[in-house]
């Protein structure tokens, strides 16, 4: 059975992996991308077109034996395949190498009847089929892929192996060593802003007293994505939505040649003090965050929606006491009365300011995390059931 599709494997792994069997080494990596594009695989033949591995195979002396063993499994419960099972399962005949050899996952299938050595020499090489995916659990595969364009999440395992021996014999009866590597895919998941602000017809309830607020937000499935964020003005006499305003004239970046700020690896950003247009109190700003995925065919990005948010006017006569994030939502969660007895002026907790450690139903969490569940008790969607107060 042979199957063409468009499929989406969504990892983030890099290895470096030297390995010795006999007097052969085995050196190579697993590509680091976000996402793995591959328009075609055959799990009959091994064959594919997208490139998931690439190894050197160096002896310290000439000529020697080689046989290479590649097993992919996978464990998949969005597709009801909970213990693990086989992908494909194949290895090659003994072949003699007689210089150093480059081998990559495209190399390795049925249809392989030659390999090139570095210096250019053909070399014989066939290739079997141990074993392939049952035809249940291809089908639950190929249904995702035609219904999602990707590969289902799950935890798919890779076991490249290489035996050697000086003569074909001592290789055949070789037993491979084998380099496991387990790799976690996950579809990122939409980008979800948490601090400051929300609808653009609600800034009043998610009004901020700092100038310089700290933007938050969360995802999962691609830690290892770069982020971007820009912020721009919202003026209602000439702009006629968030999404109109974040593409007019930006506060960050403070280059307007730049549509984002590249600010790494990170889930929160202190709003600049330099390299940013300042932030004016009884003015509406949105913002945006992207992510950036690296891929096999280039670049593909994910947009966070747009947030809006007002900073306090300092001429209303109303306190302009800069509190951390934490404390301004627990401001809209409490009652006036309530947040003033806890964090008011000469109160217990009066200049409080969370020391970066939250606690989340007895599990260490993140501030995006601790954020996006004040937010949801705000909302109504969450609610507390119990509160313990420990003295540290």
């Amino acid at each position: 059975m042979k199957f063409v599709s468009r499929a989406l494997f969504y990892v983030c792994f890099l290895a470096y992996l030297p390995l010795k069997a006999q007097n052969v080494t085995l050196t190579g990596t697993i590509y680091d991308y976000a996402t793995y594009y591959v328009s075609s695989f055959d799990p009959q033949t091994g064959t594919s077109d997208f490139q998931l591995f690439r190894y050197t195979l160096s002896s310290d002396s000439y000529p020697v034996w080689i046989k290479v063993t590649f097993r992919a499994t996978m464990i998949s419960p969005a597709l009801g395949i909970t213990t693990e099972a086989t992908i494909l399962d194949l290895y090659t005949s003994p072949f003699p190498v007689q210089n150093d050899i480059i081998l990559d996952n495209r190399d390795l299938s049925t249809t392989t009847t030659e390999l090139r050595d570095v210096t250019g020499a053909s070399i014989n090489l066939s290739v079997y089929i141990e074993d392939v995916i049952d035809v249940a659990d291809l089908n639950a595969m190929l249904s995702s892929i035609m219904t999602t364009g990707r590969l289902a999440d799950g935890n798919y395992t890779f076991q490249f192996g290489v035996a050697s021996g000086s003569t074909e014999s001592a290789c055949e009866s070789a037993s491979p060593i084998f380099e496991t590597k387990t790799i976690t895919v996950a579809s990122p998941n939409a980008i979800n802003l948490e601090y400051p602000g929300g609808a653009l017809s609600d800034t009043s309830s998610t009004e901020i007293f700092n100038t310089y607020p700290l933007l938050v937000w969360s995802s999962s499935g691609c830690g290892s994505c770069a982020s971007f964020v820009r912020v721009a003005e919202f003026n209602p006499s000439i702009h006629s939505s968030m999404d109109e305003a974040i593409q007019d004239e930006r506060r960050l970046p403070f280059d307007q040649a730049q549509e984002w700020e590249n600010i790494g690896i990170v889930n929160s950003y202190q709003y600049p003090l330099s390299g940013a247009l300042p932030l004016e109190y009884g003015k509406v700003y949105v913002w945006q965050v992207k992510h950036e995925l690296i891929t096999t065919a280039g670049s593909d990005e994910l947009l966070s929606p747009i947030n809006a948010f007002s900073i306090h006017d300092v001429g209303s006569g109303t306190t302009t006491t800069s509190y951390h994030p934490i404390v301004q939502i627990l401001q809209q969660v409490f009652s006036e009365a309530q947040f003033n007895s806890l964090f008011g002026p000469s109160a217990v907790l009066d200049g409080f300011s969370p020391s970066g450690t939250y606690i989340i139903n007895s599990d260490s969490d993140d501030l995006p995390a601790a954020i996006s569940l004040l937010n949801r008790i705000k909302n109504g969607t969450a609610s507390i059931t119990n509160v313990e107060v420990r003295d540290q």
